[in-house]
C-alpha cells in the first residue's frame, strides 16, 4: 500500500512539472514572438521614417530646382511642370514634381468668378461721398491685393518615395514656397551681384519709347485734313508731332485783321522767354514746339509765327506701334506668368459703376467689343479698351490707369514708382462729348481720331471762391485720390467740397486743375479728384469748378485731333467785326489817357464787354481757359501692350560676373510643410 502511494505521488509531481515547463516554454515563445514582432515594428517604423523622410528630401530638392531655374532664361513658365527622378534602384526610386499656382493655390486664374471688378452704384448716388472714398474702402483695398498678388506664386513641390515592386506602397510629402517677382526695372538700386544695364522690362513696339515723348502724336493728316485742329478754350501741353497740318483757332467767322491780332495778342501775353528759350504759358493753345513731316505751308507759319509756338521739320518719322485691341482680352503680366482675362463689359453704356481690379483681372481691363458710351457717375482704375469709338458724355468721370499703389497711396510693390504703366483708354476712336466732366489719368492709344471737346465755358453753381497762395505740396494717396496739404495761414472757411470747388496746382509752366472733393480746413488738407504729385512747394489757386471739361493726364497717340468750336465763339464776321473796332476805340482812348492798353485777347475774356449778351457771354466772357487740356504727367512712362516684363537676357559680348545675372529674380515669402 505505501509503494503504491509513493508512486502516485511521484505522478503527480511529474505532471505538475510537465505544466510548470510547458508555461514556461509558452511564456518565453510569447516573450520572444513579441521581441521578434517589436524588432519587425522597428524595422517597420524605420523604414517608414527613412522613406517619409527622402520624400520629404524630394520635395525640397525639388522646390530648390524650380527656384534655381525660374531665375535663369531656361524657365518655362508657370504652365510647365517640373519633374525629376534623385534615386532608383531595387527597393523603390524617390522623385519629385513641382507645379506652379496662384498664391491662395488655384491652378489658374480661370478658377476665379467673373464680374467681381465691377460695383454699382445706385441711381441716385451721388459720386462724392463724405469721406472722398467714392467706394467702400474694402473693394478698394481688394483691388491692390489682387494687384499685388499676381506678382506672387506659390512653388508647390511634392516629393515621392515608391516601392519598386509594390505600386501601392509609396510615400508623399509636399513644400509649398511662397515667391514675389521683383521686376528689375530701371532706376532701381542696384544690388549685388546685379549689373546696372539688367533690366526685365520688355521693350514697347516699334517707336512708341519715342511717341509718347509727346503730349500728342497724331500719324495721319492732309492739307485739307489737318493732324491737328484746335479752338480756343483747348490746350495741347507739351510737344507735338504731326504728320502733315495744324489748323488753330480757324472755326470762327472772324476776319483775318481781327484773328491775326488775336494770335497776335495771345502769343504776347502768354509767352516768356529767358536764355534763349520760349516757354508758352497757360492758357496758351500750346505748351511747347510742333514737329511736323510734311512742311509747313506759309498760313501755318504766319499762325504760329504770332502765336510763338516753336516749329520743326520732322527729320525721320517714327513708326506707331500697331495696336491689338483683340490682344487686351487675355494678358500676362510677364512672359511665363498666369494668364488673365479681361472683363467684359456687357452693356454699351457705363453709368454709376466703379470698375477696379479682381483676382481674375489684377491689372483692371475692361473690354468691349464695339462702341462704348461713359455715363455718369463712372471710376475706371485700369485699362478701357473698346474696339469701336469711346463716346465721354457722363458727369464725375474719372479714368485712371493701375498707379502701382495701394489703397493707402503708398507702393503696392518693391519699385512700384518706377513701374511703367498701362495706358487708361485703348480704343478705335474717342469723341468728348460737349457735356461731360471727366479726366484721365494715363495714356490714351487710338487706332482712329480724337474729336469733339466744343463745349462752352463755365464754372458750376455756387458762390465764388478766389484763393491762391504758394508753398502747397501733394501726394497720391488712395486712387484716385490725391491729397493737398496748404501752408500755415491758409483759410478754407469758404471753400466747397464735393466737386463744386478746384484747386489749380502749378507745375512749371502750367499745371492742372483738380476738383475738390473733401475740406479739412483744420488741417489746412485737401482730397482732390485725379493724381497730382508735387514734393517741392508749389502755387496754387482754388476757384469753382469748370462745368465742363475733358482732361487728359498723359500722352495722346492718334491718326487725326479733330477739335470742334464751341458753340459762343461761333459769332457772325459781323459781330467779331463789331467787337474788335470796339476793343480798338477802348484801347485808343487807353493811350490817350496814358493807360496800359487792354490786349485783344485780354478783352474778349471780359464778361464786362457783353453786357445784355445773357449767358454765357455775360457770364463768363470767351477765356482761353481750357475745357480740354492734355498735359503729360512728369516722369511717368507707359506701355503699349503687355506683358509688362520679360527675363533679362545680357549681350553676348558681357562678362558676367560669379553670379550670371539673367533670368527673373524672386524674393521667397515663406516655406511651409504641407499637412
Amino acid at each position: 500500500m505505501k509503494l503504491h502511494s509513493r508512486s502516485s505521488e511521484n505522478r503527480r509531481r511529474s505532471g505538475l512539472s510537465l505544466v510548470i515547463v510547458m508555461i514556461a516554454i509558452s511564456m518565453s515563445m510569447v516573450l520572444t514572438y513579441a521581441a521578434l514582432s517589436s524588432q519587425a515594428r522597428g524595422v517597420q517604423v524605420r523604414q517608414n521614417v527613412s522613406r517619409k523622410e527622402m520624400a520629404r528630401q524630394a520635395a525640397e530638392s525639388g522646390a530648390a530646382i524650380a527656384l534655381n531655374q525660374m531665375q535663369s532664361t531656361a524657365w518655362s513658365g508657370v504652365a510647365t511642370p517640373l519633374s525629376g527622378t534623385l534615386s532608383s534602384n531595387k527597393v523603390g526610386s524617390t522623385t519629385y514634381e513641382v507645379t506652379f499656382v496662384t498664391i491662395d493655390g488655384q491652378t489658374s486664374p480661370s478658377a476665379y468668378p467673373t464680374g467681381h471688378g465691377q460695383t454699382s452704384l445706385s441711381g441716385s448716388s451721388a459720386f462724392f461721398d463724405a469721406n472722398a472714398t467714392g467706394l467702400s474702402t474694402s473693394s478698394a483695398d481688394t483691388a491692390a491685393t489682387a494687384t499685388r498678388q499676381a506678382f506672387q506664386l506659390l512653388v508647390r513641390s511634392a516629393g515621392k518615395w515608391q516601392s519598386a515592386t509594390d505600386p501601392l506602397d509609396f510615400v508623399t510629402e509636399t513644400i509649398d514656397v511662397g515667391v514675389e517677382l521683383q521686376p528689375r526695372v530701371p532706376g532701381r538700386p542696384i544690388i549685388a551681384p546685379d549689373i546696372t544695364q539688367a533690366t526685365d522690362e520688355k521693350a514697347c513696339n516699334a517707336g512708341y519709347d519715342t511717341i509718347q515723348n509727346y503730349a500728342l502724336f497724331a500719324s495721319k493728316g492732309s492739307s485739307s485734313h489737318q493732324s491737328l485742329e484746335l479752338e480756343p478754350g483747348q490746350r495741347v501741353d507739351g510737344p507735338c508731332w504731326l504728320k502733315n497740318g495744324v489748323s488753330v483757332f480757324s472755326s470762327s467767322a472772324w476776319s483775318t485783321s481781327t484773328r491775326n491780332e488775336f494770335l497776335q495778342s495771345t502769343g504776347t501775353l502768354f509767352t516768356s522767354s529767358s536764355g534763349g528759350v520760349t516757354s508758352l504759358l497757360h492758357p496758351h493753345p500750346f505748351g511747347g514746339s510742333i514737329t511736323m513731316a510734311a512742311s509747313f505751308s506759309s498760313s501755318e507759319i504766319t499762325d504760329l509765327t504770332n502765336l510763338n509756338v516753336p516749329r520743326f521739320t520732322a527729320a525721320s518719322t517714327p513708326t506707331p506701334p500697331t495696336i491689338s485691341l483683340d490682344g487686351w482680352k487675355t494678358y500676362q503680366l510677364y512672359q511665363g506668368g498666369f494668364t488673365y482675362f479681361a472683363e467684359s463689359l456687357s452693356s454699351g453704356t457705363l453709368n454709376n459703376v466703379v470698375l477696379r481690379p479682381s483676382q481674375r483681372n489684377p491689372l483692371g481691363v475692361f473690354y468691349r467689343n464695339s462702341p462704348l458710351t461713359i455715363g455718369d457717375n463712372v471710376v475706371v482704375q485700369g485699362t478701357l479698351v473698346s474696339s469701336g469709338k469711346i463716346t465721354c458724355t457722363g458727369n464725375n468721370v474719372s479714368l485712371s490707369s493701375v498707379n502701382w499703389r495701394d489703397s493707402s497711396g503708398a507702393a503696392l510693390v518693391s519699385n512700384g514708382n518706377l513701374f511703367r504703366r498701362l495706358p487708361a483708354i485703348v480704343a478705335d476712336g474717342l469723341k468728348v462729348d460737349s457735356a461731360t466732366r471727366a479726366s484721365v489719368d494715363g495714356a490714351v492709344l487710338l487706332t482712329n481720331t480724337m474729336t469733339g471737346g466744343d463745349d462752352d465755358f463755365g464754372y458750376m453753381a455756387g458762390v465764388d471762391v478766389d484763393l491762391s497762395g504758394a508753398n502747397a505740396t501733394c501726394m497720391p494717396i488712395r486712387q484716385p485720390y490725391s491729397q493737398v496739404q496748404l501752408p500755415s495761414g491758409t483759410a478754407l472757411t469758404g471753400v466747397v467740397a464735393g466737386g463744386t470747388d478746384a484747386i489749380w496746382l502749378a507745375e512749371g509752366n502750367s499745371g492742372n486743375w483738380f476738383p475738390i472733393i473733401e475740406v479739412d480746413a483744420t488741417a489746412r488738407r485737401l482730397t482732390i479728384l485725379g493724381e497730382a504729385t508735387r514734393s517741392s512747394p508749389t502755387a496754387f489757386r482754388i476757384r469753382r469748378s469748370r462745368i465742363r471739361n475733358f482732361d487728359v493726364r498723359g500722352p495722346v497717340l492718334t491718326t487725326r485731333a479733330s477739335l470742334s468750336v464751341s458753340t459762343s465763339w461761333k459769332l457772325n464776321g459781323n459781330i467779331w467785326d463789331n467787337q474788335y473796332t470796339l476793343w480798338q476805340l477802348a484801347t485808343s482812348i487807353e493811350a490817350a489817357s496814358g493807360l496800359p492798353i487792354t490786349p485783344f485777347v485780354t478783352w474778349v475774356a471780359n464778361p464786362l464787354n457783353y453786357l445784355g449778351w445773357s449767358s454765357p457771354w455775360e457770364v463768363d466772357g470767351l477765356p482761353l481757359e481750357p475745357i480740354l487740356h492734355i498735359r503729360p504727367q512728369t516722369g511717368i512712362k507707359f506701355r503699349d501692350s503687355l506683358p509688362l516684363f520679360q527675363s533679362y537676357v545680357p549681350p553676348s559680348n558681357l562678362i558676367t560676373a560669379t553670379n550670371d545675372p539673367s533670368g527673373y529674380r524672386w524674393r521667397v515669402l515663406f516655406w511651409r510643410d504641407m499637412p
